[in-house]
């Protein structure tokens, strides 16, 4: 099942630096909800010639090693982003407080998931969480590679997304291994965003795996999985037995 179209009535609005918007978020300590800030690389020519990519943030139990969100909600969703010209730049999502994972990215109908070897960061209210730089250069290298090799069809249906699972890494740069980030950061939202006044915080991203599932048929394998029914769990150093 495709997670954009699922989602659509759902996503959590990803705003980008720039021109201001209309509808910006406001968040400030007595707020019951959270901001996730992170910074996007360009896609390149694969995602932009396709309009962008989209970077699926799911709820998550870290016990379970398994997704929380649904159709009905628990993504932290970013659409369309590395399209063509686009430059590095700060997104933010809205987000309940509690445990996120990065889960998939995709291309039109190809993704990859990153099921065996993921990134994990909590969310408090009242706090922009900044988790850190993505790149999804390698994910990308990956989609076009498995698509021109026949790993992955070449077409799908308008419902599909045909999924790489269990080797793909996201290009995540957690805060502390980036440059100082947060006086760009910090100035970017008193300019752009001046109804964020929460105070900024650093994201504790660690490695994680979690579980796939199937549809409601049990027939086609899907990333991080809706229904009760799931597929072995990767081995506990995170790669897939």
């Amino acid at each position: 099942m495709r997670h954009g179209t699922m989602l659509a009535a759902t996503m959590a609005t990803a705003l980008a630096g720039g021109a201001a918007h209309a509808g910006q978020p406001k968040l400030d300590p007595a707020s019951d909800y959270g901001l996730v800030a992170l910074e996007i690389e360009p896609g390149g020519p694969m995602a932009a010639a396709n309009g962008g990519y989209q970077l699926n943030i799911a709820r998550f139990s870290p016990q379970e090693h398994a997704s929380l969100a649904n159709p009905l909600g628990g993504w932290v969703n970013l659409g369309r982003v590395g399209g063509k010209n686009q430059p590095r730049a700060y997104y933010l999502a809205k987000a309940k407080p509690g445990s996120y994972v990065l889960l998939s990215m995709s291309v039109m109908n190809w993704g990859v998931c990153y099921n065996a070897d993921s990134r994990t960061f909590d969310v408090k209210a009242g706090e922009v969480t900044f988790i850190g730089r993505y790149d999804p250069a390698s994910s990308l290298m990956e989609l076009s590679q498995a698509v021109g090799s026949g790993a992955l069809p070449s077409y799908a249906r308008s419902t599909d997304i045909n999924y790489l699972f269990d080797s793909s890494r996201p290009g995540l740069t957690a805060p502390e291994q980036l440059e100082p980030w947060r006086p760009g950061l910090e100035a970017w939202l008193k300019a752009e965003r001046p109804g964020v006044t929460a105070p900024v915080v650093a994201a504790q991203v660690t490695p994680t795996h979690f579980n796939t599932g199937r549809d409601a048929f049990g027939l086609q394998r899907i990333c991080g999985g809706y229904y009760a029914k799931k597929d072995k769990a990767p081995a506990a150093d995170g790669k897939a037995p």
